[in-house]
């Protein structure tokens, strides 16, 4: 399983789209690309974070065999999710951003994380190529699973690397 850090990293690359929005908006100002540059760097990066993540996560954790007993696509709540980046859209006048609130809502959200087994959809991992499923082991445990595969049979997955309590992605 990934460390605490590694996990809060995996949230945090999340956040990628809406840096990108956030340069959008000061591109879409004056039509200059450099409005808003730190925005897109740091969409960047994070992307770039995901990608090594995943990569170090397929290499490094251990692969357990597995049998998937049932399967049930979970990409529908990248809808939701995209609404949400999107907002900032709305007001594109200004890029003035509250610090403060930015802050705090960042912690709130990465406490939840940290605490709950709620969070498990990365929109950045779509964009990617990868895709979600609700899926049963063989012993009755429910994971999300990630993988870059279209699935349509339970025999299709045979190993994994656990990425977190509840999330693992296909070896």
């Amino acid at each position: 399983m990934l460390s605490k850090i590694a996990k809060l990293s995996l949230v945090a690359t999340s956040l990628a789209p809406i840096f990108l929005t956030l340069w959008f908006i000061g591109f879409s100002r004056n039509w200059r690309w450099k409005e808003g540059l730190p925005f897109f760097v740091i969409a960047v990066a994070l992307t770039i974070i995901c990608c090594c993540l995943l990569k170090l996560s397929k290499q490094r954790l251990e692969k357990i065999p597995v049998r998937i007993a049932s399967i049930k696509t979970a990409d529908n709540e990248m809808v939701g999710f995209v609404l949400v980046y999107l907002l900032p859209l709305i007001k594109r006048s200004s890029l003035d951003i509250d610090g403060f609130v930015l802050a705090f809502v960042a912690i709130m959200f990465f406490v939840i994380v940290l605490t709950t087994n709620s969070y498990h959809f990365n929109p950045l991992l779509s964009f990617l190529g990868y895709h979600f499923y609700e899926v049963m082991v063989d012993g009755g445990i429910t994971f999300v699973l990630i993988t870059k595969k279209n699935l349509t049979n339970c025999k299709s997955v045979h190993s994994f690397v656990q990425v977190s309590e509840y999330m693992i992605l296909e070896a």
